[in-house]
């Protein structure tokens, strides 16, 4: 069972659609748009809406924020396309497909953050939209490794621009209308809405009420008459989106609340627990993360699609949980980068770049996979932070500039997939990514949400209770935190300190977890070595070496390129 719904459109007739994300889930023709099909799955709910007006044809595949019909939609998009007028688009996760019958075009309208991906086959006269990544690129006819963007992959953890694995696909980017002929052939690409920074001075206590109204309003059409799963951490988002859903009546069937660690006594599933009992008693679980990766490789596979490392999903251990007690699980993403600054005080951009988004471990990639493919792959990823910089230098506050970098780039092609992992079961609801919100943000001057203060404020005021609990991140409760002036020091100093006189050295990232077993070198051996596919393209000697680097002393840097090796060695078994 999945909580998918993908569309897929030809230029050819007599394609025949050979792949679909999961087994649950077939593909049918749709007759009100001509040449196009939907795969979906009875967990998929109502995730599809068809709208007829006059020549137009709208399908919107996702789920709204705010009540609006889809014939006003529509009417919208055709202000839009037919008088220039400015296109208003709807909160919520989904995308928008609109078909005029006498010109054939077609449009497709990403959301403002593009949180549902769709992506553009082209190669000869043949071209293909989807929804669905690997089906394109598995029916491609022409699949041209892009090693330009690959090497971005690698080094970023993320692609860069609109680029995929393959030369002959794209990506569609975030709040934009991609228009298409009648054979499907991209012919103008135009975003509707851009970002602004027009701070404005005003209360905190305006600010907090004014985001509290919207995601309150958010949230209660997210939910309605649904079985509402929530994640709780040791943070402050979570913690603020439980008070949020626990505050009044909700329009939800039902609540309940887990955490999960990677160890069995671990510091955020106990914070976790005290959160959820302060808030209502909610039902809450403890999970502790199971060896599951190289099990769950085609469930992962088929939902992230290889844009984030295979490592990362720890969603995917919830996945048969969700599936049978929940209809929908609230994300808290993004919350931590709107309220908080990004740390680009005294810094050089491209020093920040190269500290904050380039990862450690990239240096072995790139010069044992990328650079016998493309050479200048370092100086090709310093370009493109160069000349996205300059295209927002209109933006001069240059630590919201990097927001807007981390939530078009980052956010887009990274925690995005990380994302449908959850949709493996259930949609997840966004309420960080509400246009709304990111309306509000872009008015709120850097100042009132450094060091989260602005976050910290919201809690105290409208969930005390929940913030007498301790923060993870300092070890100590919302009332305290700032005693501690040197950001993590003093709790990393103590966790260490308990490390020490247990003796033990604890599971602290993901990979440890999957790869430092007994079983992990064999399972990576066997996709990395025992893979012709791959070894077409990195030698099986590399691979080796860097295992037995790994597996000498493993790290942080060589972890990192391990599980990106692993990443494309997976692609390329499930591509080629």
């Amino acid at each position: 069972m999945s909580a998918f719904c993908d569309i897929w459109l030809s230029n050819r007739q007599e394609d025949q659609l050979l792949h679909t994300r999961f087994s649950d889930m077939k593909w049918r023709m749709k007759s009100a748009m001509p040449g196009s099909w939907i795969a979906d799955s009875a967990a998929s709910g109502n995730l599809l809406h068809e709208v007829k007006v006059n020549d137009y044809t709208l399908v919107l595949i996702g789920q709204l924020y705010e009540p609006i019909s889809g014939v006003d939609i529509l009417k919208r998009c055709v202000e839009y396309i037919e008088n220039g007028r400015p296109y208003q688009d709807v909160a919520g996760h989904y995308v928008l497909f609109v078909r005029n019958k006498q010109s054939g075009k077609t449009y497709v309208f990403t959301n403002r953050l593009g949180t549902w991906h769709v992506y553009h086959y082209s190669s000869g006269s043949t071209n293909r939209i989807s929804t669905y990544y690997l089906g394109l690129a598995k029916q491609a006819e022409a699949n041209e490794l892009n090693w330009p963007a690959i090497s971005s992959f690698m080094q970023m953890g993320f692609f860069a621009g609109n680029d995929t694995y393959l030369k002959q696909i794209k990506i569609l980017p975030p709040a934009t209308c991609s228009v298409f002929d009648k054979e499907l052939q991209l012919v103008n690409q135009e975003r509707y809405w851009n970002w602004t920074f027009e701070p404005v001075s005003r209360s905190t206590e305006a600010i907090e009420e004014e985001m509290h109204s919207i995601l309150s309003a958010s949230l209660n059409v997210a939910l309605k008459d649904k079985r509402v799963s929530l994640p709780i951490s040791g943070g402050l988002d979570s913690r603020l989106l439980t008070g949020m859903v626990t505050e009044r009546d909700h329009s939800y069937l039902s609540l309940w609340s887990y955490s999960y660690g990677l160890i069995e006594k671990s510091a955020e599933t106990k914070i976790a627990a005290q959160i959820a009992a302060a808030a209502s008693s909610i039902p809450f679980s403890s999970y502790t993360v199971p060896n599951y990766l190289f099990d769950k490789t085609d469930t992962i596979t088929a939902s992230v699609e290889l844009f984030q490392y295979l490592p990362g999903t720890r969603q995917a251990c919830m996945v048969d949980v969700l599936s049978k007690d929940a209809d929908a699980v609230i994300g808290g993403h993004w919350g931590d980068v709107w309220m908080d600054d990004m740390g680009t005080a005294g810094m050089d951009l491209h020093s920040w770049f190269q500290k904050k988004i380039v990862k450690k471990g990239s240096e072995w990639l790139i010069k044992e996979i990328c650079a016998p493919h493309f050479p200048k792959a370092a100086e090709e990823l310093k370009a493109y932070f160069h000349e996205w910089n300059e295209q927002y230098a209109y933006v001069q506050d240059t630590d919201f500039r990097m927001k807007i970098f981390k939530t078009d780039q980052w956010s887009f092609r990274w925690t995005i997939p990380s994302l449908r992992m959850y949709q493996a079961a259930v949609l997840p609801v966004l309420p960080f990514y509400d246009n709304r919100v990111v309306d509000l943000f872009t008015t709120i001057p850097t100042d009132v949400v450094k060091g989260r203060e602005f976050e910290v404020s919201f809690i105290k005021r409208y969930y005390p209770e929940l913030a007498k609990i301790r923060w993870q991140e300092y070890d100590c409760n919302l009332y305290n935190y700032k005693k501690f002036n040197n950001r993590h020091l003093i709790y990393r100093a103590v966790s260490k300190g308990k490390r020490m006189l247990s003796g033990q050295k604890p599971v602290m990232r993901n990979w440890e977890l999957f790869y430092l077993n007994d079983a992990g070198r064999g399972n990576l051996e066997d996709i990395l070595i025992d893979n012709p596919a791959f070894c077409e393209i990195v030698p099986a000697a590399k691979s080796k070496a860097l295992l037995d680097m790994f597996y000498k002393d493993p790290s942080a840097g060589n972890g990192y390129a391990v599980s990106m090796m692993h990443t494309l060695a997976q692609f390329m078994k499930s591509v080629f």
